[in-house]
């Protein structure tokens, strides 16, 4: 069995683990969500990945692990993002999560729940549950449940706060968050 750690994104805490396990598609898309901020975080996996063979069926199920602290092991295990249908593919889930769990065995893992996200296959959220338990057994594995946004989705959300403190006539604080909006969104890994 693993952990669980419930609506805390998981790019705050990478450093304390060993392995991170980050799904996504054989079409070499670290572009939102969850692998965009480790884009941002960690941009040596960006090289590795965009060198595989772009929209590659042959990708599935394989694992491309970028040596490093931590090691970051992309999965391979979705084709090309939809937000209205399932585009995982479970049987590339599997067999990434079962050869991860052989050669990372007795480290400490993180992953977000793995197959589930709309950047990341947008699969059966129980069904990817087991596959990830029945998979990861050698693992000492914390999986982090919280909703992952698109990029821009994300840094609305976040300016969107910032206007409660124009709405309180609060004009300087306002200005000041405004006029390091940049630097901001950068510290929060949205923006490459």
């Amino acid at each position: 069995m693993f952990n669980i750690i419930k609506d805390k994104d998981l790019i705050w805490d990478t450093d304390e683990y060993e392995v991170i396990l980050v799904g996504t598609s054989i079409y070499n898309l670290l572009t939102q969500g969850f692998q965009s901020k480790m884009v941002v975080k960690y941009p040596h996996i960006l090289e590795p990945n965009n060198s595989t063979p772009y929209a590659d069926k042959r990708k599935y199920g394989k694992r491309l692990t970028i040596q490093g602290t931590p090691i970051i092991s992309l999965m391979y295990i979705c084709g090309y993002p939809n937000s209205t249908r399932d585009f995982l593919n479970y049987e590339a889930l599997e067999h990434c999560l079962a050869t991860a769990n052989g050669e990372f065995k007795g480290k400490k893992v993180a992953t977000t729940i793995l197959g589930t996200s709309p950047f990341d296959g947008n699969g059966n959220r129980e069904r990817c549950l087991e596959i990830i338990e029945e998979n990861t057994k050698n693992l000492d594995l914390t999986v982090y449940d919280f909703p992952q946004y698109n990029r821009r989705k994300e840094i609305a959300m976040v300016c969107r706060k910032w206007n409660e403190y124009a709405h309180r006539g609060e004009w300087d604080k306002w200005r000041e968050l405004k006029e390091h909006k940049d630097e901001i969104i950068a510290k929060l890994y949205l923006k490459h």
